[in-house]
């Protein structure tokens, strides 16, 4: 015999001296035997978790340009080739309705006078990228300090009903009319005066001429004599008549001019009052308009003039320089992508009602081989097809941890995954479970070195999103479970040796592990599956490994609750004899 040979019966003899039970059946034939796999019930955490894969890119933006406010983008929503930013601002407009003497503006050009990086630099938030001359946008700021400035003058004369000036004016109109009001009733009294002995001189005359004419009848004048003294006393009568028509024009025409001065000092009292008193509420509130206009327009100005300096908004990337020293610069200066990642997948409609912002995912790098934690930061509720399919997927992003690097591991450990049968069903093995779940833990772990390696945009990543999950559980493989919800039943490995089926009561189900609210209890032995299931027998023979191992089929429960990393063991059940 060889020293080949030797070692595996060795190895052999280990195996079943470590986990080999069995146990007769009563009554049985000693030739008849189930081997059984198993596991232990074990206090965990169970996930139940979503998967999908995509691309990274970086999860914000900036299109840098002087002059402007850095807006950040959605690194998610528009891929870097497509980033075009805005324009700069070219010229800042005053506010005519505040200043009251039309539009002005200053043309803003910006002279770049230094770049201080190049494409593919890192940056630290409140780094100087570039900087340009800010001559013009100090004038733009000046412009827009005066039409405030006018602005708030206009609110303050409006309130306080004019100026000093337009209040003086409308003082001395009233005075004017007053005088004209009272130079009117003098001339209208004089006027009266002069008509009223007018008309008494021509009554006179009249009578005077009638006293003639009876005198001279009476004395026998010729008849000659008494014609005159008639035609004395027609004219003295038409002359009264004449001179009672000029009166009373005359004082009519003075009486207007009193009518006339009055309405005059009427619309000087009035032109007063509108001179001296706020203006309605309408004028307030457009001057008020005006006013916050003007303001803004100054802040505008004024950040434009800090933005002559372009500083890093955040930590991330240079991923182009189009700025030239010594060249005036429009539109984008340099564009800006965060060092923090961000990928968007699509996700079928079966998982995406139990997705939520805020979920955690974690986030397996292609590339480098490591992996991250992320967070979800956004589920589109819009469905989206492709082509004629009648698939419906939905987006969702998933935003890596600023504070979680991500990391690749260089693992070192030797382990031997080489099974070997015996005929009467235990199976001895090397790894982490055996064919049929019979497993000793030969290997021992090297030392492992991890490295830690940037990922960066464009990488390929698969994210697992947690989309349910029971902390300080008491779990069992899912495949332990029998019948359905509502009503589920274990196979439990009693002390000694006998099988029970038991009612549990079931939380989370996952993909790999099954939450056990009730019926089993932390460290109890459940079992998994047995030779049993395919031929009927009478002889039992059980294998279980340890707690910490969870073996059998199945291997142990993670710190995370999902399945050891290559799915179940595939040794079946063993032979038997």
């Amino acid at each position: 015999m060889n020293i080949k040979a030797l070692a595996a019966i060795g190895l052999m003899a280990v195996g079943v001296g470590a986990v080999g039970v069995t146990v007769l059946g009563v009554g049985s034939s000693p030739s008849a035997s189930v081997t059984y796999r198993t596991s232990q019930a074990t206090t965990t955490t169970v996930q139940q978790t979503a998967a999908a894969s995509g691309s990274l890119v970086a999860a914000t933006v900036y299109d840098l340009a002087f002059g402007e406010t850095p807006v950040a983008i959605d690194g998610t929503a528009a891929s870097s080739s497509s980033s075009t930013g805005t324009s700069a601002t070219a010229a800042s407009t005053s506010s005519s309705a505040a200043s009251g003497s039309g539009s002005a503006s200053v043309t803003v050009t910006w002279p770049v006078t230094a770049v201080q990086v190049a494409v593919g630099d890192l940056v630290k938030a409140g780094d100087v990228l570039a900087v340009a001359d800010d001559t013009t946008a100090a004038l733009a700021v000046r412009l827009a300090d005066a039409n405030l400035a006018a602005a708030k003058a206009q609110r303050k004369t409006d309130v306080a009903g004019g100026t000093s000036l337009s209040r003086a004016s409308a003082k001395d109109q009233v005075t004017s009319a007053r005088t004209q009001l009272s130079n009117a009733r003098a001339s209208y009294s004089s006027t009266v005066a002069q008509n009223n002995l007018s008309i008494t001189r021509a009554k006179q005359a009249l009578a005077a001429a009638k006293s003639q004419y009876a005198a001279d009848k009476k004395a026998g004048a010729p008849s000659q004599t008494l014609k005159q003294d008639k035609a004395a006393i027609t004219s003295a009568s038409q002359n009264l008549a004449s001179t009672r028509l000029q009166a009373t024009s005359g004082n009519r025409q003075a009486a207007s001019q009193i009518t006339s001065a009055k309405q005059s000092l009427k619309t000087a009292q009035r032109n007063y009052g509108s001179a001296t008193t706020s203006a309605d509420s309408a004028t307030i509130v457009a001057d008020d308009v005006a006013i916050a206009q003007a303001e803004q327009a100054v802040a505008d100005a004024e950040a434009a003039r800090t933005a002559a300096t372009i500083t890093a908004p955040i930590d991330g990337r240079i991923t182009a320089v189009k700025a030239v020293e010594g060249q005036e610069s429009t539109g984008t200066a340099i564009e800006l992508q965060s060092t923090r990642l961000a990928l968007s997948v699509s996700v079928s409609e079966d998982d995406i009602l139990s997705l939520k912002v805020g979920q955690k995912a974690t986030v397996a790098i292609t590339a480098t081989g490591g992996t991250a934690t992320g967070t979800v930061t956004s589920v589109d509720p819009v469905a989206s097809t492709s082509g004629s399919s009648s698939v419906v997927d939905y987006t969702v992003v998933v935003t890596l941890d600023e504070t979680t690097g991500t990391s690749a591991s260089t693992d070192t450990t030797a382990s031997t995954g080489t099974t070997a049968s015996t005929g009467t069903g235990v199976t001895t093995g090397t790894g982490t479970g055996g064919a049929n779940g019979a497993a000793t833990a030969t290997a021992s772990p090297a030392a492992s070195a991890t490295t830690a390696v940037q990922p960066l945009p464009g990488m390929s990543a698969e994210i697992t999103i947690v989309i349910a999950q029971a902390d300080n559980a008491v779990a069992v493989p899912a495949i332990a479970l029998s019948g359905t919800a509502g009503s589920y039943t274990v196979r439990v490995l009693n002390t000694d040796g006998t099988v029970e089926s038991r009612s549990v009561q079931v939380g989370l189900v996952a993909s790999d592990y099954a939450q056990i609210t009730s019926g089993v209890t932390d460290g109890e032995t459940v079992v998994t599956g047995s030779s049993a299931d395919r031929t009927s027998t009478a002889t039992t023979t059980t294998t279980s490994t340890g707690r910490d191992g969870l073996g059998g089929g199945f291997g142990g429960i993670s710190g995370a609750g999902s399945m050891p990393a290559g799915g179940p063991p595939a040794g079946g059940p063993g032979t038997q004899p």
